[in-house]
């Protein structure tokens, strides 16, 4: 087996997550890819993450609905404790995908994929 198959990461199965946990350590429109590849798979997911990162859960999801991919369906707080009794708290964000999101995604995977083209 070589060095770089060891090393490569399995492609993810959007289809198998309910959730989306957004963080302070990447951007915004990185975020963004991930939800709409989710919602190509399943139809609706939630986006949540950590009361220090709220803004940015909430910059993803109203940047997806200003855009027209998203509604929301909802959005609530949740703790959760941990195994040592530690209470974990999260702001999650329900969105489902539009009628116009196949559409609107397909046009922007060609724009991406002649972007990532033109950069090789």
């Amino acid at each position: 087996m070589s060095q770089e198959a060891q090393t490569k990461r399995p492609e993810t199965d959007f289809s198998k997550l309910e959730t989306v946990t957004i963080s302070l350590n990447r951007p915004a429109k990185w975020y963004m890819y991930i939800v709409k590849k989710v919602l190509k798979a399943r139809g609706s997911v939630i986006i949540r993450s950590r009361p220090s990162a709220a803004g940015q859960a909430i910059r993803v999801a109203e940047a997806l609905n200003r855009l027209k991919y998203v509604e929301y369906t909802g959005y609530q707080t949740s703790t959760l404790e941990t195994p040592n009794k530690n209470l974990v708290r999260f702001f999650n964000i329900s969105v489902k995908k539009t009628k116009d999101f196949d559409r609107l995604f397909d046009e922007r995977e060609v724009e991406r994929k002649k972007i990532l083209e033109t950069q090789q």
